[in-house]
């Protein structure tokens, strides 16, 4: 079974375009690597600063493969300073297609 994640950041006031441009970085690398079906980069219409990843890993390995990754762990370090939140939501899939 295939592994949807959620993931919620709120940015600092002010640090928005920041934040964006600090997870745009990590897409087109996080897309080819082996085990992604799905990782994309949201942003709440009614809330500017939250931004909302949804993801779909092929296996609970592959997600911990991410997590390593040299591009995710720089991204980790450099967010705290421009980010007031976040949560992390690995799911188990009950329904449905692709997260």
């Amino acid at each position: 079974m295939t592994v949807p994640v959620v993931a919620i950041f709120t940015a600092k006031a002010g640090k928005e375009e920041v934040v964006e441009a600090l997870f745009k970085g990590v897409v087109e690398t996080t897309l080819v690597e082996e085990g992604c079906i799905t990782y994309q980069l949201n942003r709440d219409t009614d809330n500017a600063r939250r931004f909302v990843w949804t993801e779909e890993w092929a296996s609970r390995e592959a997600l911990q493969k991410h997590l390593e990754a040299p591009h995710i762990v720089k991204l980790f370090a450099d967010l705290p300073a421009h980010i007031e939140s976040s949560e992390v939501i690995i799911l188990n899939k009950a329904a449905g297609g692709h997260a």
